[in-house]
């Protein structure tokens, strides 16, 4: 299946309906620019004036901590307006979304978000802004490719997980997902996470789909470290519980290597993403800087600052990110989000590694 196919049914698992977007006419016939160098029309530049006198974008976001500070400091030096990032969890981000939508509350303009079940049921019920008149977002890559849902909410291709080994522990290097099935790697040497939640399963099936159709059997013999959470996982890589890894995130790993970590890591292909799923609530006080940020996160200038260690549908940008060179596989949200599959592989995986 192409990367394009895979990213159309990881989309259409997101339902979603048409808004209006509010401070943001229709296209007409004008000549249409934002962060993409052309000719802005007299109705974004309104969009980009409104913007600037907001002056202020709170960011609600689960986004690496490298793709928000970049985005932040980039946008910030554009247009001068300010981007105050709350960092909260998934659960905590949607009660803040609902009572700011049922009260008025000011709150949130822009979120990036994992949690795609609530996407699915608030998108539908139109608690989403239109993103059809964004200008970035009308180049091909993103309006033919799946990654923009729509026009209510971008699936971006972020969160890369590569497969990573403490340096003092290994003097070799790991390729695939099958090089983790030498038997010299076994006994407790390797580190996993349970397939608990469900996106962590899909990533067990993602293995088991592209490189390995009996992995799940095959990987319980070499009896792995098995965590609660990739944060868990990833510090036991960094304190040398484990010396190789099988679920870290490239943003982590590089995060830690600037810390001095002794880390490396490689890019699998196909190379497995979470979608990091933006959108603007239709209960942002500052729709007009919020889409503007939408704009400015989908051009090429802020795919270079975002997609930096993930991967872009740009093509201008693709080949400068880490998985350029990589197949890249979403998550399969449509069984993620299938509690009959979830319970189904996770006594599969019970009967083999508990």
């Amino acid at each position: 299946m192409s990367k394009h196919a895979r990213l159309a049914r990881a989309g259409a698992a997101l339902l979603a309906t048409s808004l209006v977007v509010v401070g943001c006419g229709s296209g007409g016939d004008e000549p249409q620019g934002g962060t993409t160098g052309e000719p802005v029309s007299a109705e974004w530049q309104a969009v980009i004036d409104a913007a600037k006198e907001e002056g202020h974008v709170t960011w609600y976001s689960v986004a690496p901590a490298g793709v928000r500070e970049a985005l932040k400091q980039g946008f910030e030096e554009k247009y001068g307006i300010t981007v105050e990032i709350r960092t909260i969890s998934t659960t905590e981000m949607n009660a803040a979304l609902e009572a700011e939508h049922d009260t008025g509350a000011d709150g949130a303009d822009v979120v990036t978000s994992v949690g795609y079940g609530w996407i699915q049921e608030k998108a539908a019920a139109g608690w989403f802004v239109d993103l059809s008149n964004v200008p970035s977002l009308q180049a091909p890559e993103w309006t033919a490719s799946g990654y923009l849902v729509d026009d209510l909410y971008i699936t971006a291709p972020l969160g890369l997980l590569v497969l990573a080994w403490n340096t003092t522990l290994f003097d070799g290097e790991i390729n695939t997902y099958d090089d983790l099935l030498d038997p010299k790697l076994a006994g407790g040497v390797i580190g996993t996470v349970r397939p608990e939640p469900s996106l962590h399963a899909d990533h067990w099936a993602f293995i088991e789909e592209n490189f390995n159709e009996n992995w799940l059997t095959e990987f319980a013999k070499q009896d792995p470290a098995i965590y609660p959470s990739a944060f868990a996982n990833q510090e036991a890589l960094a304190a040398g519980e484990i010396a190789v890894s099988a679920f870290v995130s490239a943003t982590d790993i590089l995060a830690l290597q600037e810390q001095g970590a002794p880390l490396d890591f490689r890019v699998p292909s196909p190379v497995w993403a979470a979608q990091n799923v933006f959108f603007v609530p239709e209960s942002s006080h500052r729709k007009n800087a919020a889409l503007l940020f939408i704009d400015y996160f989908a051009s090429e200038e802020g795919q270079r600052a975002a997609a930096k260690y993930g991967y872009s549908p740009l093509e201008s940008v693709a080949p400068e990110t880490l998985g350029g060179q990589s197949e890249v596989v979403l998550t399969n949200l449509e069984r993620a989000l299938d509690p009959n599959w979830h319970a189904d592989y996770l006594a599969a995986w019970r009967e083999l590694y508990e």
